[in-house]
């Protein structure tokens, strides 16, 4: 990730504490509940934001090697993005992604 996304990441975040600061300022006559709600909803939000841009950082993994369990060598296909659903909600991952030359099973690394 360059410094360019790094800002972009700061700034989305920044600007989405104001938010939930200002929603919580607008609603003084909000619950404990509520509030919590919102906070909740915001740290999925942040989380998943958070978790594409390190998964970022490490890159697609394209240097992968390996084997199958079968033994067969991994080979590498290209790059894919997929949906990933995570406990921070769903996030898109552009990952290499390798096929089995002896069965054929997929493999997006880290796993």
């Amino acid at each position: 990730m360059n410094e360019n996304t790094t800002e972009s990441v700061k700034i989305k975040i920044n600007r989405s504490i104001e938010e939930l600061l200002e929603w919580a300022k607008a609603h003084p006559e909000s619950t404990l509940w509520e509030l919590e709600e919102r906070v909740q909803e915001w740290k999925t939000r942040i989380g998943a934001e958070l978790l594409e841009s390190a998964l970022a950082v490490q890159g697609t993994g394209s240097q992968f090697e390996g084997r199958c369990a079968c033994g067969g060598e991994w080979v590498f296909q290209g790059y894919r993005v997929r949906q990933v659903m995570t406990s921070q909600g769903m996030i898109r991952v552009k990952r290499a992604y390798y096929t089995c030359e002896r069965c054929g099973q997929g493999f997006f690394p880290p796993g």
